[in-house]
């Protein structure tokens, strides 16, 4: 019994190879399909079968002809591997001597294939799932998961094990506010993946300038961060996909202007794709700033972009926003002045509204820029910044 189940079963799976081959050779050319002679397999599993011979039917798209010829012929030979017959080509049988182009053909095609996969801002579940994740963990890829730096929100997706980006925004400026001079940072953030789960990261706003009453160059103090993701996307279900994120915002080479104290945060990530070809990320969670006391407080953050390719698929314009803080400490904190009305020595509101771009050069380079205004006194009056991010 076990015996007529397992022929069965490969006369089964050789059928449906048969199919694909047969299938995938006609598929190769738009020209509308020819029948073509096919010699039908005898019934009697002991009885001889004679291939068919090669051969080239006068299609339009005769350069292609040979190609599909070879793939049915493949398709009879698995058949006849699955039936037990003797497949033995006779002697006359021409070969497939073109094999070699049909190879570079299709390694050409496959590797487009490969790079539109890769480029798909919208389809970064699909790159972790286990079919794929080899492919993903092989190519570095700026679009997927894409920069962080590049607006308010970060995503839910880390960088696959072993791979690594370079964001750098030398241009950021912070515009003036109540209680806080105007600023002007060279920022960077440097990410890696210790595992296609967890991200490692540093960052830093770099050398900075500030304005009255400090106006003096100076070097920003050091954040170290991490990132876990959760689970990816779920579009049949409405879930989108989660990751966490946390950093310390160190003291470590800050200086007065720029030192606001140790400094924990933490958020909820979350990416999510909506119709029209819309991704939206936003960021949910707390940190702690210190007041005009120099005493710690915690306070909400809500940061939020929607983004969407134009124009080209390598060209993203985006619109984003937050309330009370960026995902990363790079927002000036105002402080109260003599002149500050009496709320502001309990709450210090801080909100921007704005859009920018994300150009995908290739698959290793993006470059991106943003400009924002503040929506009250106690957030700079414009936020913009542009930089660069390069994948390893």
């Amino acid at each position: 019994m076990s015996s007529v189940f397992t022929r069965k079963l490969r006369i089964f799976l050789a059928s449906a190879l048969a199919v694909g081959l047969s299938l995938t050779g006609l598929s190769i050319s738009a020209a509308p399909f020819e029948p073509e002679p096919f010699l039908a397999e005898s019934p009697d599993p002991n009885a001889q079968a004679k291939p068919e011979p090669l051969i080239i039917a006068p299609h339009r798209d005769k350069e292609f002809e040979v190609f599909r010829a070879w793939g049915r012929e493949q398709g009879r030979t698995q058949w006849g591997k699955g039936m037990q017959l003797d497949t033995t080509p006779p002697p006359e049988k021409p070969q497939f001597e073109d094999y070699g182009r049909f190879k570079n053909y299709t390694a050409r095609y496959a590797n487009q294939d490969t790079d539109a996969f890769l480029k798909g801002r919208y389809n970064r579940s699909r790159a972790r799932l286990p079919e794929n994740i080899e492919t993903w963990r092989r190519f570095p890829d700026i679009a997927n998961p894409g920069a962080d730096l590049a607006n308010f929100p970060n995503s839910a997706f880390t960088l696959p094990e072993g791979r690594a980006y370079l964001e750098f925004s030398p241009f950021a400026y912070y515009g003036l506010a109540e209680g806080s001079p105007e600023q002007y940072n060279m920022e960077f953030l440097i990410r890696y993946g210790l595992t296609d789960n967890i991200e490692l990261r540093l960052f830093a706003n770099g050398p900075a300038w500030t304005g009255n009453p400090y106006s003096s160059w100076s070097f920003s103090p050091i954040a170290f961060d991490t990132k876990i993701q959760f689970w990816t996307e779920k579009p049949d279900i409405f879930v989108p996909a989660m990751g966490l994120e946390v950093y310390l915002q160190t003291q470590w080479l800050g200086s007065s202007a720029t030192n606001g104290g140790t400094q924990p945060g933490f958020s909820f990530n979350f990416d999510q794709s909506l119709p029209w070809d819309i991704d939206l990320e936003y960021n949910i969670g707390t940190v702690r700033t210190q007041n005009y006391l120099h005493e710690n407080e915690w306070e909400f953050s809500f940061e939020w972009a929607l983004q969407r390719d134009f124009f080209h698929e390598d060209l993203a314009l985006f619109t984003h926003g937050f309330i009370n803080a960026e995902s990363l400490p790079r927002l000036p904190k105002g402080a109260v002045t003599p002149n500050s009305p009496l709320e502001a020595l309990s709450d210090l509101r801080q909100s921007a509204i704005g859009g920018g771009l994300v150009w995908t050069v290739n698959s290793r380079l993006a470059v991106y820029g943003q400009a924002s205004a503040g929506l009250n006194q106690y957030t700079p009056a414009l936020i913009t910044f542009a930089g660069f991010a390069v994948a390893f």
